[in-house]
């Protein structure tokens, strides 16, 4: 009598204790993948991103670093406040020109002004006879086109790339949303 109440009580064997190891219940029977059955796409995939996004990002911290250095020993940028140097360098873009490239030619409007990275440029004048002469010579931590920024005027030389020319750009949008008509004296 006392061993059929306690019938409910007494630990059977499941019918799921014969499953193999690895088998669950609750619809999840199937056997966990494998390192080799994983698809591409998944978290191998999510990982190489963001080890991507951490590269792409170490790099642009890199260029940003680099501007900042770089324009700490420009003349024109010494004039700016320290805490300018930052939006300043957010706001150049990179322009590379070939040899022999006219960069900017005299007489015609602008809206960027130009700061030389690396290589060599010639400004060219036309006189009143309409020759064209060279009156100067630019290098890395040079600028021009800052009259057409801050006085409106149309160019006042040509610009010509003697050598393969790398310049940091800004352009008047940048320039007069940074107040650096205020701030910069030419």
């Amino acid at each position: 009598q006392a061993s059929a109440s306690l019938a409910p009580f007494i630990s059977r064997p499941s019918p799921r204790a014969a499953r193999p190891l690895g088998s669950m219940g609750c619809g999840g029977s199937k056997e966990a993948p494998k390192k080799d059955d994983k698809k591409k796409g998944g978290a191998d995939s999510a990982a190489n991103d963001k080890a991507k996004d951490r590269k792409n990002a170490a790099n642009e911290n890199k260029e940003y670093q680099a501007k900042m250095e770089f324009l700490a020993k420009v003349p024109l940028m010494k004039r700016l406040p320290k805490d300018q140097h930052p939006l300043v360098a957010g706001a150049l873009v990179i322009q590379d020109f070939p040899k022999g490239a006219t960069i900017i030619k005299q007489g015609d409007s602008g809206d960027e002004l130009f700061v030389i990275r690396s290589g060599e440029a010639t400004v060219h004048i036309k006189d009143d006879s309409g020759e064209s002469k060279q009156v100067a010579k630019l290098k890395a931590g040079d600028y021009f086109g800052e009259n057409a920024l801050l006085r409106d005027e149309v160019r006042m030389a040509t610009i010509i790339a003697d050598t393969a020319l790398s310049t940091f750009k800004l352009k008047r949008d940048k320039f007069q949303e940074l107040g650096l008509n205020d701030k910069l004296q030419f």
